[in-house]
């Protein structure tokens, strides 16, 4: 008896998932020539890469070097570079928007077209009952979306470290922090939800698709202009003449002047030209630059934090359409 109940879920998902990937193929097959196309090019950034460090070590010069016969290699090497980061940049642009049209895709054609041409009423009167039906259009396309975002994002991030030299790349930029790690797969996750529930909310195909995208797009958004507050920030103070105290690759979220009662001014406060700096400064009686910033190892936990955020609003987004889909069946 106990082994029986499992193996009859899977039977009862097994139909509609079925359905599901012959009805799509073609898209699937679309979407995964497209992750295809996009690892390809990656890879070929990156060899591009590798190629620009070699010629530029052939003619024996070096970015630093103040000989004259090597400022042109160096430029010619530096607007290679800058060419080839731009387009992973827009890789990664690319990346992040992904989940976005996922969600679109979910919220239309999966389901609520469903419900525009009336073929619902067919696949509620199979043998699969209704929380199948809703499994399986969250599970199928689940499952080729995260492994290919997976696959894309390590790509994304191994080549971006072919152009490390002779600057890192930099984690915090906005076109790879939510590309790589964690928080993809997560948005994917999210956004799957997000259009499951709008295809049953709004049961028509253009009005779906586009409030899923809107949803995904704007969490995304939002997330994006919060992220420097998910994790705490380092707190650094230094005398007005002093070295800046941030450390190798960090990022810097807000500096400015700390008075000697301790508030905070900004850093342009005595940027105007009619201002004297100093006179300023005294003015203000400013003690002291601040600088507040997280350091690379934030990393991941700015990475955890985000993906457990955005797998948190899919619970609830999954759990709204189980409900709205129970009400609609009932």
């Amino acid at each position: 008896m106990s082994t029986s109940t499992p193996t009859r879920k899977v039977r009862t998902l097994r139909g509609p998932s079925r359905v599901l990937l012959r009805l799509h193929r073609r898209i699937l097959w679309a979407a995964g020539a497209a992750a295809v196309a996009a690892i390809v090019c990656m890879i070929a950034v990156a060899i591009l890469a590798d190629r620009a460090v070699a010629d530029l070590a052939g003619t024996g010069c070096a970015l630093s070097s103040l000989t004259e016969a090597c400022f042109q290699p160096a430029r010619n090497y530096t607007d290679r570079m800058l060419g080839l980061s731009r387009l992973l940049a827009y890789a990664g642009l690319a990346l992040i928007a992904l989940p976005t049209l996922v969600g679109a895709f979910v919220a239309g054609p999966m389901i609520a077209r469903e419900w525009e041409t009336g073929s619902i009423k067919f696949s509620w009167t199979q043998s699969a009952p209704p929380s199948a039906w809703l499994t399986a259009r969250l599970a199928v396309p689940s499952v080729p979306v995260v492994g290919g975002i997976v696959v894309l994002s390590a790509v994304l991030a191994w080549s971006r470290s072919r152009l490390a030299y002779p600057s890192p790349a930099l984690w915090e930029d906005g076109s790879a922090f939510g590309a790589t790690g964690t928080v993809p797969v997560a948005s994917a996750l999210l956004a799957l939800a997000l259009g499951s529930l709008a295809g049953l909310l709004l049961r028509r195909t253009v009005p779906a698709l586009a409030v899923a995208l809107l949803a995904s797009g704007l969490v995304t958004v939002v997330l994006g202009q919060v992220r420097d507050h998910l994790w705490p920030v380092v707190k650094a103070t230094y005398p007005l003449k002093g070295e800046h105290p941030l450390p190798q690759w960090a990022y810097a979220v807000e500096e400015g002047f700390l008075t000697t009662g301790g508030d905070r001014l900004p850093a342009d406060i005595c940027t105007s030209p009619t201002l004297d700096f100093e006179d300023c400064l005294a003015g203000h009686d400013v003690a002291l630059n601040y600088v507040d910033y997280h350091p690379a190892s934030h990393y991941w936990p700015l990475q955890l934090v985000e993906t457990g955020i955005l797998l948190a609003l899919a619970a609830l987004a999954v759990f709204a359409a189980f409900r709205v889909l129970r009400r609609l069946h009932g």
